[in-house]
């Protein structure tokens, strides 16, 4: 991108000129959402069905916010159904932070890139290489390291999780072999649509957040092989959200 090649860090000093703050505000002032606060802590997930197993028809919805918002207690907010990919999930963020949410956890699926990851494996995201065009407006680096917070530490120990680096792209139907090479030649054993703008944001603006990816497909072949039990999948993640609430 030749605009970002030429601004580098001056455009990341530089203010918006609609701030998430903006969108709050008039959104309180029309009376979109249904709250006054929200808990500190944001558990995200792209589906709804990955929460289904601790939200009861007594757990508040929230509204105002595109998707499926639950208020599951005074510590954690259930977020999902806000769409796929970077600019959605900024999006999500940047109403989250302003409406003082302080800590993100996301919880999503990965393409596996060499054999070292299994399907149905959960792992804890270390470091984002981004080719998702979003995570510049918030990073000019090519790889975005999780924050280093002690918040993270706690929540690493909490899941007992091992550790990958992991890239993230906009266009899934455009993973070609050439980048599957270049992202596994710099220690990249998974692919997904979100960790890299996750940790942009989360450096950009230093609030803590964490990325857990499951192994699903694999791409580390000539041909596309595809998950072999999602409702594993699915239910190794709502096992990930009671342990990460109710522990």
């Amino acid at each position: 991108m030749v605009f970002f090649a030429e601004k580098k860090s001056r455009f990341y000093n530089e203010k918006s000129i609609l701030k998430s703050e903006d969108l709050v505000l008039w959104k309180r002032r029309n009376k979109v959402y249904n709250f006054d606060s929200l808990p500190s802590t944001a558990i995200i997930s792209i589906k709804k069905n990955v929460f289904s197993k601790v939200v009861s028809l007594f757990t508040k919805r929230i509204k105002g916010i595109v998707g499926f918002h639950y208020r599951y207690n005074s510590k954690y907010l259930l977020c999902s159904e806000f769409g796929s990919g970077s600019p959605a999930m900024l999006i999500l963020l940047e109403e989250l932070r302003a409406l003082g949410v302080k800590q993100f956890i996301f919880i999503g699926v990965a393409g596996l890139l060499d054999n070292s990851v299994k399907e149905n494996e959960a792992y804890l995201i270390s470091k984002a290489f981004s080719s998702c065009g979003a995570s510049f407006y918030y990073s000019e680096g090519e790889s975005i390291d999780a924050l280093d917070h002690k918040w993270n530490e706690k929540l690493k120990l909490k899941c007992d999780l091992s550790g990958r680096i992991a890239w993230s792209t906009d266009c899934p139907f455009r993973e070609t072999q050439e980048l599957v090479d270049y992202y596994t030649s710099q220690s990249c054993s998974l692919v997904d649509m979100e960790s890299a703008a996750l940790y942009a944001f989360s450096q950009f603006y230093y609030l803590p957040s964490i990325s857990i990816l499951l192994g699903a497909d694999r791409l580390n072949s000539d041909a596309w092989e595809s998950p072999k039990d999602m409702s594993l999948i699915l239910k190794s993640q709502q096992d990930l959200v009671s342990k990460i609430i109710k522990s």
